[in-house]
């Protein structure tokens, strides 16, 4: 069987199974059980992801295999934080439409796994990806109080005593208490509510951390750098939390400096974030760092996350505006645009100080079948599709992807096209006809450099009234969205 390139590249897998022809595949799913068990998933849901395990392989197996290829392999890839478990096979694809009625994806759909990633490479076959998170429920209900309204004014000198430093495994439980005191257990991050995920996050690299730290020792702000796989280019700048007994003395604005200065310690280009838009204070803080704001990514998060002493009687999805602070500078890169969409974002790269050569001419499609990862996240509630490569078919290929999603009832999917290939100005036009109008532009995001990013509200009614923003360009750049949003959706 030919080696199949993995998901985490330079992490070693726990668990490598080839499964030949005949062999049962119950062999595989009690193997991927004990290791989910032996990494700290809940017995119960290692038995789920058995049997969703052991789905795929059915279902891998009841496709044609291509000669001398009838052979799957099970890898399981423990980074620290999450449980990856890929099935890989060489065997034809599915044939289109068929992923909507498939038992995996209904299996993915009522929460056996945290996400359900499919990939079709064509010559290089195929891959499912099923991800789990690891740790135990967390009971700091028990230990902590969330602050109301009005909680009490810190002293002159609890402020001064405040230290701002790196943030250590030692310091896990204190963040998770600090977050539970400003959001309850309604925080979007899971995994900010366990100590041991945590301190899993930060030894695998997959976390870089900023905590406030008061003189008693007590954990008052966090900030992060997060990574979806260890070495990734642009990681993501979030997860700010500040008590707020300490709010309005520019504590934020510490910990986002702090963080800047740890991102250029690690030679990155940059660092994105997704901030809320119920309040504009996080847009501020990253404004106040150098970054600008590049999109605004529509029913990307149910309203679920209160923080104590904010207002928010949003309904529907929310927003989240999609920023960028520029760390390390690349120098310049040529991308791939089309005419409408290169007017909008050649400010943002001026602002940003970004150095960007826009071609807007379109190379024809190419005629050869277009290649297209899919993956959907249960939490987040959002589909991720990505063109690998793109061809004349990209329209078919698309629709296909959201009949893998289908059963979900996400509240949108998410297209990303590489900036750096020509064939970007036909995929985004392409993306147009099939529902997708622009979302955000994410520069560094990919190996290959910058990706645009096109969205397609799905099964939940978006709030497109509640998106507060922090200047005039944010405010300008929503407008600028949300028309592109409703240009495109009278099509479908």
């Amino acid at each position: 069987m030919t080696e199949l390139e993995s998901t985490d590249p330079g992490v070693d897998p726990a668990l490598v199974l080839h499964l030949a022809e005949g062999a049962p595949v119950s062999a595989a799913g009690g193997a991927v059980r004990a290791v989910a068990e032996g990494a700290g998933v809940a017995a119960e849901r290692a038995t789920q992801l058995r049997v969703l395990i052991e789905q795929l392989l059915n279902e891998a197996r009841a496709r044609e295999a291509v000669t001398g290829a009838d052979v799957l392999e099970v890898r399981v890839v423990h980074d620290g934080l999450r449980l990856r478990v890929e099935i890989l096979d060489e065997r034809i694809p599915p044939l289109p439409g068929a992923g909507s009625t498939a038992t995996s994806r209904r299996l993915a759909a009522l929460g056996f796994v945290d996400s359900l990633h499919l990939e079709r490479r064509g010559a290089a076959g195929n891959r499912a990806v099923a991800t789990v998170g690891l740790g135990a429920d967390s009971d700091l209900h028990h230990t902590e109080q969330v602050l109301g309204e009005e909680p009490p004014v810190v002293s002159d000198d609890a402020l001064a005593g405040l230290i701002i430093r790196r943030m250590e495994p030692a310091d896990a439980l204190g963040v998770a208490r600090c977050v539970y005191r400003c959001y309850g257990y309604s925080y979007l991050h899971p995994m900010m509510y366990q100590p041991d995920q945590l301190r899993r996050a930060l030894r695998s690299g997959v976390m870089h951390s900023v905590v406030a730290v008061a003189a008693s020792g007590e954990v008052v702000g966090h900030c992060a750098l997060s990574f979806n796989h260890p070495g990734d280019p642009v990681p993501e700048a979030g997860k700010m939390v500040v008590d707020p007994r300490y709010r309005g003395h520019h504590l934020a604005e510490r910990l986002s400096t702090e963080r800047r200065d740890a991102a250029a310690a690690l030679g990155l280009e940059g660092m994105w974030s997704a901030c809320v838009t119920n309040h504009p204070f996080s847009q501020r803080e990253l404004r106040a760092a150098g970054g600008a704001e590049t999109g605004v990514l529509l029913a990307a998060a149910a309203p679920v996350a209160h923080m104590e002493g904010i207002a928010d009687d949003r309904t529907g999805r929310a927003a989240l505006m999609a920023m960028f602070v520029p760390v390390v500078d690349p120098g310049e890169r040529v991308v791939h645009l089309p005419e409408r969409l290169a007017a909008a974002i050649a400010p943002i790269a001026a602002r940003l100080g970004l150095r960007r050569s826009i071609v807007t001419d379109a190379p024809s499609a190419s005629a050869s079948a277009s290649s297209l990862s899919v993956a959907a996240d249960v939490e987040s509630g959002l589909a991720a599709i990505r063109v690998v490569s793109s061809g004349d078919d990209l329209i078919d290929a698309i629709g296909d992807a959201l009949d893998e999603v289908d059963a979900f009832e996400l509240g949108a999917a998410h297209l990303d096209i590489p900036l750096a290939d020509p064939t970007a100005i036909a995929a985004a036009l392409a993306a147009e006809s099939a529902g997708f109008s622009f979302a955000a532009w994410l520069p560094g995001y990919d190996e290959s450099g910058d990706v645009l990013r096109m969205q397609r509200v799905l099964a939940h009614r978006p709030d497109l009234e509640s998106i507060a923003c922090a200047g005039p360009e944010g405010e300008e750049l929503r407008d600028f969205v949300i028309a592109e949003y409703h240009r495109v959706r009278p099509q479908h």
